[in-house]
Order: structure tokens, then C-alpha cells, then sequence
């Protein structure tokens, strides 16, 4: 049986490459967890996966035993040079999160390849996603008009696939929804400032689920702080224009 290795962080993405793999594929799989100390939601996360987890072995027991014992990484990693020149020039020219580095540091670190990375599908042309997916993953290097920008991009990406890089996140709900799995789905977490263990609204991933139309995960009053802060922003945004 294939075993698939998976960076899960109990998010919506990764949980539903996981739902893919078990359930549809029924194949196994090998979920990573990097530990991030200063992540202020890394409690929430860890307890998202054993909500996660037990939930499958309450609903699908036979597919539960495809997942492999996570694979929890605590490694004290020092970004290389090359991995470090590399995504200083990427962070000139786009909005990348630093967790790409160090995610391309432990790849390298234990020799991985084809670690599957959960990037959703994104139309906005300024997005990291969007640049990703131009100058690289449905990029030729053979055809390609900036070989450098290519090989910059292959040092710190040339670990991963991207198998829902062509989904967006109101896609794989619909799928979800279709395939029963709201139950599950519903215990993933995003938020990177929960308060009072919900999302808090505000951060940088509750506004991204908000502006993909995937409000409905956080609560209405934390929501419409999230619908202020986005208002606001443009509105500041279109005074700099003017």
C-alpha cells in the first residue's frame, strides 16, 4: 500500500488531503506536525489532531488504521545559506511565510522528497499561492523566461507536491459536504490568536477564511470583527490611493 507523507496541522486543507487519502484513496499516511514553540495556537493545534483523530476512529475505523503515528517535529533547525538566499529574494518580489524556510530546512535536514504541502487553490494575483503556481508548479524550466527566479523557487520547493493546489477552499467544502465528512471537517483549526479557544477574527488566517467566503468557522461576533478590520484596511488602503 502507498504510503503518502503529509504536513498536517489539523488545518481545513491539510485535514482534507488526509480525508482524501484515507477515505478515497484508501491508501496510508505518514502526517508530519512541526512544533513551533512560539506559535501561540500550537496547544489548540496539537488538541485539533486527537479531536481529529478520535473523530475517524469513531466514524471510519478501518480507514483510521491507514494513519501512521504523527510524526511530531521538535528539531532545532538553522537555516542554510542557500535556503536563506533563496527566500530572502522570493520575500523582494512576494508575501511568503517564514514557515517555508524552516518546513524546507527539516526536508532537507532528513533527505525527504514529495512531502505533500496543502496549498489551496487562490485567484487573487497577488497572492504567494498565485505567484507559486506562474513561476514554478505549472511552470517548465525548459520553456521558462527567468531560469533564476525557477531555480530560487526549486531550492525551497522542490521538497513538496502540491495535490489540492487546484481546489479552493469552498470547493473542498462542497466535496466534504458530499462525501459526509462536516464532522470532521468542522474540528480543523486555523486561527493563529484563538481567544477563549475560538478563533479569534482578527489574525491574518481568520481574515483569509473570511475573505474565501468560509466565514461560518468562526464565531458571529469574532466574525464581524474580522468583516471591520477588512472594511477598515480598505478604506485606508483606497485614502493612499487617493
Amino acid at each position: 500500500m502507498p504510503t503518502h507523507t503529509l504536513l498536517w496541522t489539523s488545518g481545513w486543507d491539510s485535514t482534507f488531503r488526509l480525508l482524501q487519502i484515507i477515505l478515497v484513496e484508501k491508501e496510508a499516511v505518514q502526517p508530519i506536525y512541526i512544533i513551533d514553540k512560539t506559535r501561540r495556537s500550537l496547544n489548540k493545534e496539537l488538541d485539533s489532531i486527537k479531536r481529529i483523530q478520535e473523530k475517524i476512529k469513531e466514524l471510519h475505523p478501518e480507514a483510521y488504521l491507514r494513519i501512521l503515528p504523527v510524526w511530531y517535529v521538535d528539531d532545532e533547525l538553522t537555516i542554510d545559506k542557500e535556503i536563506g538566499k533563496s527566500s530572502q529574494h522570493i520575500k523582494s518580489l512576494t508575501k511568503m511565510g517564514t514557515q517555508h524556510d524552516w518546513i524546507a530546512q527539516f526536508c532537507s535536514n532528513h533527505n525527504l522528497k514529495n512531502i505533500e504541502m496543502c496549498l489551496d487553490k487562490n485567484a487573487s494575483i497577488s497572492s504567494f499561492t498565485h505567484f507559486l503556481v506562474t513561476n514554478y508548479i505549472e511552470t517548465d524550466y525548459r520553456n521558462t523566461k527567468d531560469k533564476e527566479l525557477y531555480n530560487c523557487i526549486d531550492v525551497i520547493f522542490k521538497y513538496f507536491s502540491f495535490p489540492i493546489i487546484n481546489l479552493s477552499k469552498q470547493e473542498m467544502n462542497i466535496i466534504a459536504k458530499s462525501n459526509n465528512w462536516e464532522e470532521i471537517m468542522i474540528l480543523t483549526w486555523f486561527c493563529h490568536k484563538p481567544k477563549r479557544n475560538k478563533p479569534c477574527g482578527k489574525c491574518v488566517p481568520c481574515i483569509a477564511v473570511i475573505q474565501k467566503q468560509m466565514g461560518f468557522r468562526i464565531p458571529v461576533v469574532n466574525r464581524m470583527k474580522g468583516y471591520f478590520k477588512i472594511y477598515f484596511s480598505r478604506k485606508k488602503s483606497n485614502r493612499k490611493l487617493n
